[in-house]
């Protein structure tokens, strides 16, 4: 990758951060619409008057809306195995459709439109280094609403190359979700790769895979101010309680390429909230 490259990819990657830190607007009155995006999170649909502040904190609702978000936010296509080379270098756009259970009462009430399949834009960039290591930063977006997640991500190439032996790589990653002034949500992701490549005609290059795809999820809230009615002159307090949360996934995913230019899908089955994620890929190796 030359310079000029290098450049623009700065530069875009200054102007989507940009977007990450423009404020959204919050309303004040319990019920109302407290942020512009469809899916934006009010948590104030967990408020219970008739509890102790101290105990107004854990429910199995939030935790089931927390769990489902980290799916929606966290890292995407763990494959394939196969490093990129120590001079490699690969940019891509991935467009993802993730299930949820929109006719739940947690995203019935902290959401204005949910939905049962939302749809996340990622911008990934990888850059291969030597030994079989790559270095991977990304930028997700939930469309329909103002959450963002910032990520970075290491793979380790542990057999790679060889002819008749199927490549294996780890990856380990971290994603911070954004956007939402009243949630931290820290997502830490480990995976196991298996793939092989399959040249065609020298022309193109099949490489199928299936991985292993463990998560875990931090999750706090700052305390939050709600106005129980419209003539209420003092708020009432809500701490939600932080979630230390585990989720187990599998995932299998085909990446043809040709020259340059890489197309890839993957479905990803996460067992513990039963529901599936799609990524379609565009990615250009330099």
């Amino acid at each position: 990758m030359n310079r000029r490259h290098l450049v623009r990819w700065l530069a875009l990657a200054a102007f989507a951060l940009s977007l990450v830190l423009t404020p959204s607007p919050r309303g004040l009155q319990l019920g109302s619409e407290a942020q512009a995006g469809g899916l934006d999170l009010d948590f104030r649909a967990f408020y219970d008057p008739n509890r102790a502040t101290e105990e107004r904190t854990l429910s199995k609702p939030y935790q089931s809306l927390m769990s489902e978000l980290s799916l929606a936010m966290g890292s995407r296509m763990v494959g394939p195995a196969g490093s990129l080379g120590a001079l490699g270098f690969e940019a891509a756009y991935e467009l993802s459709f993730v299930g949820t259970n929109s006719k739940a009462s947690y995203w019935q009430d902290a959401a204005s439109a949910p939905n049962a399949q939302v749809s996340t834009s990622q911008l990934r960039v990888r850059k291969g280094l030597p030994y079989g290591l790559q270095l991977g930063a990304n930028l997700t977006h939930l469309n329909d609403s103002n959450m963002w997640a910032i990520g970075t991500e290491l793979n380790v190439s542990l057999i790679d190359g060889f002819a008749n032996i199927p490549n294996l790589a780890v990856r380990s990653s971290i994603n911070v979700v954004l956007g939402n002034a009243d949630l931290g949500m820290l997502i830490v992701g480990a995976d196991v790769v298996l793939s092989k490549s399959f040249g065609i005609a020298g022309i193109l290059a099949l490489q199928p895979w299936a991985a292993y795809s463990f998560a875990f999820t931090h999750v706090s809230t700052h305390q939050i101010d709600v106005y129980p009615t419209a003539s209420s002159i003092q708020p009432d307090l809500m701490l939600l309680k932080q979630i230390n949360n585990t989720s187990h996934r599998a995932a299998f995913g085909l990446r043809v390429v040709v020259t340059r230019i890489s197309l890839g899908f993957e479905f990803l089955r996460s067992f513990t909230d039963d529901l599936n994620v799609m990524t379609l890929k565009l990615g250009v190796d330099f």
